[in-house]
């Protein structure tokens, strides 16, 4: 019996899990190379009480910034990504994913490989270069929003947003390589190798994707006509002159989506920033030490959004449940049952395996989320699925500077369980509530404002 070919959308929707791979690349190499431009000088004390300097390693020339300095250039990408996600979407909409991608990951590659040159004594030049990388890296999820509308069947959708996921294996493999590249070559081939990696993924960016299937000179003619059925004419690819702000501003199902999306932003913040730290301070659990465990939760979250995601598209394809059951009721696993997991790090104790365990688990359940926060856009309105990924992630988004500074505040007089565990209570109340609160409002129906004029077509692309 001969092997199935693969629809073609399946070549897309890896490619989806390609740019978020690079996209987090350009994020995280950044801070392993960084390690090898401080000025760090480290001293040995002798049996006879001599203290003697250590050499660092020879990776380049280095300066010696200050610890807040170097937080700032780790933070810097993410003060540029977090209003390039705003104007994300209406970009991608007027110009289409195809040259949003293309030209903004072209440049990314470019200003990293020149930041080398900016490289000094002040660190504020680097500093300025890395907020541009993240302000025009930051249009790339908002474009894959538009991409993953224009391209999946509705009850498809689910393993279509899963690929988003393909950060983790970016992150894991990006600082995996650029450890060994900076040791053998020095530091400034950690900022050259990301110029390697946009050529080979630029090359099958321009031949495998296209702004819709009707502009694919890949996709056969019944996989286009396939398409556009399931879509039932709630798509066009078409140029958007001006996103409906006003109707999203006073739309419910949209407003109920950026509570649920910053509930679980903040999750995901918390459990990235201030979770590491309390099982240092409280645990006595240093991550490090664990080596391939530091990763596992990342990693869960990775392989389960491909495991909820299938799921939840095989219920929709052979119509088990409505769509909007399906929504629902994983919001349930994505928010509420996070929610409940973090209450239950106040009652561990100090048991370290356990902690990792339910670290893992938060992350697991998490997974979920590619069926119901990350899809419920392209439920509303797949013609503005980007500009309302780009709001959703410029709001939510902030939780990344209120989870620290709320953790800040709560241990400031003692860093112990008992402080602690106000950071746990608000987050798992604030992670549920936020999911409660899409089960009760949330919508599944495409809105109003989803319409748009037909004016010109989008830039045509360079495989039509």
């Amino acid at each position: 019996m001969p092997l199935r070919k693969p629809p073609y959308r399946t070549w897309v929707a890896l490619m989806v899990m390609f740019t978020t791979a690079v996209n987090y690349n350009f994020r995280t190499f950044f801070p392993v190379a960084l390690i090898a431009i401080v000025d760090k000088p480290k001293s040995q004390t002798l049996d006879n009480g001599t203290v003697i300097s250590v050499p660092q390693p020879d990776y380049g020339p280095r300066y010696s910034w200050k610890p807040h300095e170097e937080g700032q250039l780790i933070g810097s990408y993410f003060y540029g990504y977090t209003f390039g996600s705003l104007i994300g979407g209406p970009t991608t909409e007027f110009f289409g994913p195809y040259w949003t991608m293309l030209t903004s990951t072209f440049i990314c590659a470019a200003i990293t490989s020149l930041s080398v040159l900016v490289v000094m004594e002040s660190w504020i030049p680097l500093f300025v270069t890395r907020v541009l990388v993240g302000l025009v890296g930051g249009v790339q999820y908002p474009a894959l929003q538009c991409l993953i509308g224009r391209w999946a069947p509705p009850n498809e959708k689910g393993k279509f947003v899963a690929c988003l996921m393909g950060n983790v294996l970016g992150t894991v493999i990006t600082q995996s390589i650029t450890g060994v590249i900076v040791s053998n070559f020095g530091w400034n081939w950690g900022f050259f190798s990301t110029a390697f990696i946009t050529v080979v993924y630029l090359t099958l960016w321009a031949i495998i994707v296209a702004d819709s299937p009707e502009k694919s000179w890949l996709c056969s003619k019944e996989e286009v006509e396939y398409i556009s059925e399931c879509h039932q004419g709630s798509v066009k690819a078409t140029r958007s002159k001006k996103p409906p702000i006003r109707q999203m501003a006073t739309s419910i199902p949209f407003l109920v989506l950026i509570v649920f999306q910053f509930g679980n932003l903040w999750g995901l913040y918390m459990l990235l920033t201030v979770v590491p730290k309390f099982m240092s301070d409280v645990l006595e659990f240093n991550l490090k030490s664990v080596g391939f465990l530091s990763s596992c939760p990342s990693l869960a979250r990775l392989v389960f959004g491909f495991v909820f995601g299938g799921i939840a598209d095989f219920l929709l394809q052979r119509e088990i449940l409505p769509k909007v059951v399906v929504r629902k009721g994983f919001a349930v696993i994505s928010h509420v049952l996070p929610g409940v997991t973090l209450f239950m790090f106040l009652v561990i104790g100090k048991t370290v395996w356990l902690a990792v365990l339910l670290l893992v688990l938060v992350m697991v359940f998490n997974g979920a989320a590619v069926v119901t926060c990350l899809v419920n856009a392209q439920d509303l309105a797949p013609n503005f699925a980007g500009t309302q990924y780009g709001i959703m992630s410029f709001i939510g988004s902030m939780s990344g500077f209120i989870v620290p500074a709320i953790a800040a505040e709560a241990t400031r007089e003692k860093n112990d369980l008992a402080h602690w565990a106000i950071v746990f209570c608000i987050s798992g109340a604030l992670y549920a509530g936020c999911g409660i609160v899409f089960i009760l409002f949330g919508s599944v129906t495409i809105q109003p404002w989803n319409e748009k004029a037909d004016t010109e077509s989008a830039p045509t692309t360079a495989n039509t």
